[in-house]
């Protein structure tokens, strides 16, 4: 397959040909090989087909019907509008008419969170799964056609970013993108016909759709998919049962598996790599997996999905040993580190992070002026600080607004956390900057615990004062029961600090 021809469907056919028998999907007990999953997608096109129509959304939890109509959508060259099953209330339907999906292939739930809100969308067509696996549709009256700038036969879809600090914004994916994301994740990992990779979070992203399914597509492997609803021993029951060799996870679910008591019962012996990423994470994340998995080789994936999503692995050695390390890039990609007056900077100097890609977005969605925000000569500005060293690997310190001026100097929340988290009585922490009238501002961090009560906040400060630079202390700490987080689990610092806000508006109170 040329690059010229790369879409999803073409990869898939090309597997279809090479491993019709080879087992593709497993989802709720059930497998499908790559024969009978070509069959659902033909069918699919087949119900499509009736309507006339350039951009599809697709609002399902994890499910086979997703991925089958994500395929259907590309064979027929239709626009794929990948929506969280997460959205919900005012903020789908204005995603839906942001998008201006014109078909959507929902279930009965979906359906009924949008139906009194269609007369303000460009929706005319609505495809509905029933439990047996059965569609019924709807249809609703015809509307005038809007305009879909930067649109064409070579986009593949529109995927939202996390939405971690505002509204998800939609990116524009071309076939070429997103297929040549996947194929290069593959060649770097190494990942064969014989490997299956495990997908315990939502697909409707662009890492899980690049990462995982068509990197698994690409080499003829199977994928086995999850619900939306993550719980350690599903997890890792699945893994027992199916003999997964792969998966990426976030820290959250991670946190889940390694502290699970029944953990050691379980057969994990299929398992040849864990992909960690989603967030910059602390070295002790690493070290605790490879303690949990000695014979598994663990990776920082460090990405973005404006690249569709993969841009460098931080290898196993690497990650164990050295904080903050995201690798070197893999094939297809590149990084710059530069200064504030746009010079590149040096070796071991810390500058922002820009990525140039080959699998890069076409831009935002209906966005010109955002999209020239970050994308320009330089490449995509990611709005991460970090560093290359001698060895040409890159390291991410923090995001450029995560960075704390406390009394004038610098201090990055990683850096605090990696500290809070070696506390034997630590379960997680987010460590933030607040605006103070004489610092600038100040480093606050909030504390889960393993055991509630197991410390006091006069405890965890002498653990800081013992451990850190006088700088990097914390002027304040609190305790709390859980660190907010978004849709795919990323740890949100937008709520964090509106978290912050209310604890220091009830103390005012008291």
């Amino acid at each position: 397959m040329e690059k010229n021809d790369y879409s999803p469907w073409k990869l898939f056919s090309e597997s279809c040909g090479k491993y019709r028998d080879n087992t593709l999907l497993v989802y709720n007990d059930n497998s499908y090989t790559y024969r009978e999953i070509y069959d659902k997608v033909i069918a699919f096109c087949n119900l499509l087909e009736k309507w006339d129509f350039t951009i599809g959304g697709v609002y399902l939890p994890n499910c086979t019907e997703f991925i089958t109509g994500m395929l259907a959508l590309n064979r027929l060259k239709k626009v794929f509008v990948s929506l969280s099953y997460q959205f919900r209330g005012d903020t789908l339907t204005e995603l839906i008419n942001y998008t201006d999906v014109e078909l959507l292939i929902t279930d009965a739930k979906g359906h009924a969170a949008i139906k009194d809100s269609i007369s303000s969308m460009n929706i005319r067509t609505v495809i509905v799964l029933q439990e047996n696996g059965s569609f019924d549709t709807y249809e609703y009256q015809n509307k005038n056609l809007r305009e879909l700038p930067g649109i064409s036969e070579n986009t593949f879809g529109i995927c939202f970013t996390s939405g971690s600090t505002s509204r998800p914004k939609g990116i524009l994916l071309s076939n070429k993108a997103i297929t040549g994301n996947a194929l290069a994740v593959a060649e770097h990992l190494g990942f064969t016909s014989e490997e299956k990779t495990i997908i315990p979070r939502s697909l409707a992203q662009a890492s899980p759709i690049s990462g995982d399914v068509l990197m698994a597509i690409s080499r003829g492997g199977g994928i086995i998919l999850l619900n939306n609803v993550f719980h350690p021993a599903i997890f890792l029951k699945a893994v027992q049962e199916y003999k997964a060799t792969n998966f990426y996870i976030v820290r959250t679910m991670l946190l889940q598996v390694l502290e699970y008591s029944q953990l050691k019962n379980y057969d994990l012996s299929s398992i040849k790599r864990i992909l960690i990423g989603g967030m910059v994470n602390p070295l002790t994340i690493y070290q605790k997996t490879a303690q949990a998995f000695p014979a598994v080789r663990v990776y920082n994936a460090y990405g973005t999905s404006e690249a569709s999503a993969r841009v460098t692995f931080g290898e196993h050695e690497d990650v164990i040993s050295l904080p903050c390390v995201i690798g070197k890039p893999m094939r297809g990609s590149d990084i710059k580190i530069y200064r504030e007056d746009g010079s590149e900077a040096d070796t071991g100097e810390i500058g922002e992070l820009y990525i140039t890609s080959d699998y890069m977005m076409d831009g935002y969605y209906k966005s010109d002026e955002l999209t020239r925000e970050v994308l320009g000569a330089k490449g995509f500005r990611v709005r991460d600080l970090g560093y290359k060293d001698r060895e040409g690997r890159f390291f991410v310190l923090s995001r450029n607004d995560d960075m704390i001026m406390q009394g004038g100097s610098r201090a990055y929340p990683i850096d605090i956390e990696e500290v809070l988290l070696k506390n034997p009585a630590v379960k997680e922490t987010a460590v933030i900057g607040v605006e103070d009238e004489r610092l600038g501002q100040k480093i606050v961090a909030l504390v889960v615990l393993k055991e509630a009560g197991s410390l006091e906040v006069k405890d965890i400060y002498k653990w800081c004062v013992a451990e850190l630079e006088d700088r990097k202390v914390p002027k304040e700490i609190y305790i709390i029961p859980e660190i907010p987080r978004n849709v795919i689990g990323k740890i949100s610092k937008k709520d964090i600090k509106e978290l912050y806000t209310s604890l220091i508006t009830r103390q005012e109170a008291i």
